[in-house]
């Protein structure tokens, strides 16, 4: 390959100088997945005044993305607007764009209207305890992956998740370390449940459970900007937290090859 003559006149000079040439780096946003849960004919959760899930994840994935771009992130959502995507396809969207992380987003509900508070979960390879079970049985309802799927590449998504699980566990720890500290909000824990949609990501991966949307209290803060905007600061505090503690393992690439 031919050099442009200055080019090559620096090249040739330093290495007669015996020097390496230092030539500028340009490194490579990291990309974070956001996952607005549910959306079209799956509404999700109802609030006691009737806020949707789908809008309410949708509003703070469109809030999340802003404050992670400011941060220095590069920002994929798995939906934009108020459409149906299957479980299966929101994984493999991050997948295919090499996303370094996977977070899905959504609202909690529970019979007792005092619930409240924040739960991050990260993948079980089994069910889980009973509550974490039941509510991934709710979550993975609409999980129709096609029958022609690739099955050698779905053991390769359940290779990489489980390679992920440590780093996995992280992530969720520090997004809820920081959710933590918002006003009013009570602590509830990192818990572990086997969400489909957590599964097929291979890369790091959390599902947020912002709030409680059952909660009346909590429904009317969800409608507030300056809340969502709170949380959605939050939650990039914890990421930026979970890559200044180590980047993640490099499992990937020995089980699926370079991206």
């Amino acid at each position: 390959m031919k050099l442009p003559g200055i080019l090559f006149t620096l090249l040739t000079s330093l290495l007669a100088w015996g020097q390496t040439p230092k030539l500028p780096l340009h490194p490579q946003r990291l990309k974070i997945a956001l996952d607005p849960g549910h959306g079209g004919e799956d509404a999700g959760a109802k609030g006691p005044k009737k806020l949707l899930e789908k809008e309410a994840a949708l509003e703070l994935a469109q809030v999340l993305a802003k404050t992670l771009e400011t941060a220095g992130f590069e920002v994929l959502l798995t939906r934009t607007e108020d459409i149906f995507v299957p479980l299966w396809e929101r994984a493999q969207k991050a997948n295919e764009a090499g996303a370094d992380l996977f977070l899905s987003l959504h609202f909690n509900a529970a019979r007792s209207k005092g619930a409240r508070g924040s739960e991050v979960y990260f993948l079980s390879l089994d069910q889980g305890d009973a509550d974490a079970a039941e509510l991934a049985k709710q979550e993975n309802a609409e999980d129709k992956a096609p029958d022609t799927q690739d099955v050698v590449a779905g053991i390769l998504d359940d290779l990489a998740q489980k390679a992920f699980l440590q780093d996995s566990e992280r992530l969720a720890v520090a997004i809820q370390t920081q959710l933590n500290q918002i006003g009013n909000i009570k602590q509830r824990g990192v818990k572990q449940a086997p969400f489909a949609v957590l599964r097929r990501a291979a890369m790091p991966a959390a599902l947020v459970e912002a709030a409680f949307i059952s909660n009346p209290r909590e429904e009317v803060k969800l409608r507030d900007p300056a809340f969502r905007k709170k949380l959605a600061e939050a939650v990039t505090l914890g990421v930026r937290r979970f890559f200044a503690s180590g980047l993640p393992t490099s499992k990937r690439k020995a089980i699926l090859g370079p991206r």
